[in-house]
Formats: structure tokens, C-alpha cells, sequence
């Protein structure tokens, strides 16, 4: 890694924002902490910001990396005096509180924020934003940044349809780090500069990752009360639609015939502000009851030390029905060793090469993903290649230090910085 300092001898402040509060612990705060832990400290002073308290926390700051929790203004809601279904006589009186509601939260929501982020790039004397989650985040920091003269990157770790403000965003943005060559496509396709995007994979510490693992795989199927014979097909993210662990669950019934002792386990949080994501998680569990699962699929929470979960996965799934950036999950699970089958949508054919070290399927289809669960359940040899090949792969391009190099030289360009 690069070590020589500043061309002034000071390591250069930079400013995380990870704006993520919908209580959930995703992939981006794990692929932060990741790479602040390994930033050249004698260039870099890193700082994290999040919204919300959470475990990861003491982590961070173990890494070196000074930690902040920002506040954030409490949203105006005039209109919950004046519903929608209110009569024909108060609609004017519905108008005029949305105008109101538009004006003070413009006021005392937008304009605080972005002058509160004014005062702490200045008392912090920041020198480059980072911001975690997208530039539709934290619009605010970006208009400070470009105020004060601060540079700015912003991390794209998603696929989707962009609203049109977001070309004019994107002048505010000095770089854009792309997770995957399909996540900079997206952005390149709907008018973002080329020249402005870079990929740089996430990447992932097998050794760390792996001294998660305190339980034997024994220890942790007596502890689900998972039989030690049976053939466990696994899928582990966050509880949403796009996510697809339904698709997964209709699979079993057809895996059930052929296999009796197939056991599915779905392992991942529910965020406690989208009511949505509750509803998903009750569409899940009323297919069980109504498809009588109940001894076949097993629902879990988010669970801190996942590694110790993905090593009882004979089979891991991976189900994202809209395009998947670049999962997290995938790389942990072939770090593991797990044969993995997952869906051909976004950047995840960037990790797995179909046939070689995965299996890809399209996406929401039960059918083909319960035939190759079916195929790799009848094949203990293949499961064991697949999963050797994805270690192998993870080796060669995923490992986190070549991140953080990558990262390192989107500072520096930016910084003008040798």
C-alpha cells in the first residue's frame, strides 16, 4: 500500500456519512468498516457519522476511526390533522397545510441540515466527504462541501432509475465509486459523466471474517433444533420484496418432494420505519402456514456473527428479484466455501462465473432455482467444487486490501495529490 504522506506531512480529514436509519445493519456499514480499518492512517484521518446508535460502533472506533452520531431534524406532518379523506368544504384547508408542511420543512428540515453540516465540515476541518449510501442521500452535504471548497465522493451501491435532479446533483460530486461495472452503467446510461464513475468491487477480509466463527456447525444446528442429517439451503440479507427470500420459500415445496430432509433457513433483519419490508416478512410466513413449511423453513433475525449461520448452508441462495449492485452476502458465503446459486441480475455475474464458482439463475423463478437446488443436493462432489472455486475467486479478486488500494487512488486524484 502507498505510504508516503501529503506532500504538507498532515494526514487529510475524511468525513463517512453512512445515512442508513431505517435500524437495519446492511452491507454498507460492514464494507465501511472494512475499509477504514485498512486506510493508511498516516494520509488518511477517517471519521464516521451515522444517525443511529448501533453494534458496530466500538468496532470502528477500535479501527482508529473517530465516530459522531448526528441528529436529525423530526419531519413537519401537518397533513395528519386533515387526511386525505377529508370532506369536499376542508380540501382548501388540506392545500393550505401541504404548502405550510412544504415551506417549514424546507425551512427548519433542509435548511438547518445544510448549515449544520457547514459548522462541522468547518470545526472539523474536513477535507474530502464521503458519502456511503448514494448522492440522493445527504443533498445538503453536498452543497456545503461545494461551498467550502471541500472534495466530495459519493459511493453508488445501488441500481435503479434516477430522478432527473440527479445529473444536477452529480456536478456537486467530484467522484463516484461504483461497486460494480453494472452499478456504473446504470449511472453512465442515465447521463452521469464517464469520467467521473470508477469500479471498484467490494471487497472482504476473509481471516477477520472467518474468526466471527465462535460455534461449530453442530453447535449451531443443535441451537436452530436443525436435525444434524438434514441438507440445509440457505439465504442471508435484509427481509425486503426485492430481496426475493419468497422465491425461495416457494421453491421448497417442489425441493420438499425430492428431498424430505431439505431444511430452508432465512436469516436477516426487518427495518423498523418501512412498513412494507413487516408486510414481506408476513407474506413469508403466511405461504409456510398455507403451504404447511413449518418443519421445512425456519425465519431468524439479523445475526451479528453471520459467518458462524453461512458455514451450516450445504446450499447458499441468492434471490434478488431487481437488480443486486454487488452482494455482500455472495462474497461472504464463497469466502466460506458455500455453493451458491444465485440470481443473474445487476453486478452479481461480476462475482460468480456461472457454472465455474456458482450457479446463476434468473430471477424470480421457483421452479429452475428449486431444479438446481434439487441438482446440487444430489451432488455432494459438485457442491464441494463449486465452493472450492469460489474460494479460489475470492482469493484472486475480492480481497479487501486491493479496495482499499483503489480507494486510496480516488483520494489522491481528487486531492491532487503523488
Amino acid at each position: 500500500m502507498h505510504n508516503s504522506k501529503p506532500s504538507d506531512g498532515t494526514a487529510r480529514k475524511i468525513l463517512y456519512l453512512e445515512r442508513n436509519v431505517d435500524g437495519t445493519i446492511g452491507g454498507s456499514y460492514r464494507s465501511l468498516l472494512y475499509l477504514v480499518r485498512l486506510l493508511d492512517k498516516s494520509r488518511y484521518h477517517p471519521i464516521a457519522a451515522f444517525y443511529r446508535e448501533h453494534h458496530l460502533i466500538e468496532e470502528y472506533r477500535k479501527s482508529g476511526c473517530a465516530v459522531m452520531i448526528l441528529t436529525c431534524p423530526p419531519v413537519i406532518r401537518l397533513l395528519d390533522w386533515c387526511p386525505s379523506s377529508t370532506s369536499r368544504i376542508l380540501s382548501p384547508l388540506r392545500w393550505s397545510l401541504q404548502f405550510l408542511q412544504k415551506g417549514l420543512n424546507f425551512v427548519f428540515g433542509t435548511l438547518r441540515i445544510f448549515f449544520m453540516n457547514v459548522m462541522l465540515l468547518l470545526k472539523e476541518g474536513i477535507q474530502v466527504v464521503h458519502l456511503n449510501n448514494g448522492m440522493r442521500t445527504a443533498p445538503e452535504l453536498l452543497f456545503a462541501s461545494k461551498l467550502l471548497g471541500v472534495k466530495t465522493v459519493v459511493h453508488q451501491r445501488g441500481i435503479g432509475k434516477l430522478p432527473k435532479s440527479i445529473k444536477w446533483l452529480a456536478q456537486l460530486v467530484d467522484h463516484v465509486v461504483c461497486v460494480s461495472d453494472a452499478a456504473r452503467l446504470n449511472l453512465v446510461q442515465q447521463g452521469i459523466p464517464a469520467q467521473k464513475c470508477t469500479t471498484i468491487h467490494n471487497g472482504i477480509a476473509p481471516d477477520e471474517f472467518l474468526a466471527g466463527i465462535t460455534k461449530t456447525p453442530k453447535q449451531v444446528r443443535e441451537a436452530l433444533g436443525l436435525p444434524a442429517d438434514s441438507l440445509i439451503i440457505g439465504v442471508a440479507g435484509m427481509i425486503r420484496g426485492w430481496k426475493g427470500q419468497l422465491v425461495l420459500v416457494k421453491a421448497m415445496v417442489n425441493v420438499r418432494e425430492k428431498h424430505p430432509k431439505a431444511h430452508c433457513l432465512i436469516i436477516g433483519g426487518v427495518s423498523d420505519q418501512h412498513e412494507g419490508d413487516r408486510a414481506y416478512r408476513d407474506e413469508i410466513l403466511g405461504f409456510i402456514r398455507t403451504h404447511h413449511l413449518e418443519s421445512q423453513v425456519t425465519l431468524i433475525d439479523y445475526q451479528p456473527r453471520i459467518a458462524e449461520f453461512i458455514q451450516v448452508f450445504d446450499i447458499m441462495a441468492h434471490t434478488a428479484i431487481d437488480p443486486e449492485p454487488f452482494s455482500r452476502s455472495v462474497l461472504e458465503g464463497m469466502t466460506l466455501g458455500r455453493p451458491i446459486i444465485a440470481t443473474r441480475t445487476g453486478g452479481t455475474p461480476e462475482a460468480i462465473e456461472d457454472g465455474v464458482s456458482g450457479i446463476l439463475v434468473p430471477p424470480n423463478d421457483p421452479v429452475v432455482l428449486a431444479e438446481k437446488i434439487n441438482m446440487l443436493l444430489c451432488s455432494p462432489d459438485l457442491r464441494a467444487h463449486l465452493g472450492n472455486q469460489a474460494q479460489e475467486r475470492i482469493r484472486k479478486h475480492f480481497m479487501i486490501q486491493s479496495n482499499v488500494e483503489a480507494t486510496e487512488q480516488v483520494y489522491r486524484t481528487i486531492l491532487q495529490e503523488r
